[in-house]
């Protein structure tokens, strides 16, 4: 299992991205490549709601992911991971969306496959919080 920080760091490797931040759905965020996450966190949590109650209200199995247009094309992007987490990810204005995507859900499947317990912990250790 990868930590919380490991996950967040990898993301954020990827080519397109500008930064990303991970979150439990308790709200508590665990891992962030941005300085101001205050705004793309209040939307993490709104988004991972509402993706949560559109699945289950209109009978949608699993949402991949929800995203944000902007102006200057650094969309944002909302991915629900197992129940317990959220991923924001904020694009980079000159790159290919769909090549970025598909390498977050190649790497998102490898760590929803693994199925391990997450472990709880403290917000002081969020950081190193396993993740499955």
């Amino acid at each position: 299992m990868a930590t919380a920080k490991e996950f967040v760091d990898r993301v954020a490797r990827i080519d397109g991205v500008s930064g990303c931040l991970l979150m439990r759905n308790d709200g508590v965020l665990i891992g962030q490549t941005i300085n101001d996450s205050e705004v793309y966190s209040t939307l993490l949590m709104i988004s991972g709601r509402q993706a949560h109650d559109v699945m289950e209200k209109v009978g949608f199995s699993y949402c991949r992911h929800l995203g944000f247009s902007r102006r200057d094309n650094c969309h944002f992007y909302v991915f629900p991971i197992l129940d317990n987490y959220l991923l924001g990810v904020i694009q980079h204005s000159d790159c290919s969306a769909g090549d970025m995507l598909d390498t977050v859900y190649r790497l998102i499947g490898r760590v929803s496959t693994n199925r391990a317990d997450v472990i709880s912990m403290g917000d002081e250790y969020a950081q190193n919080e396993k993740i499955p």
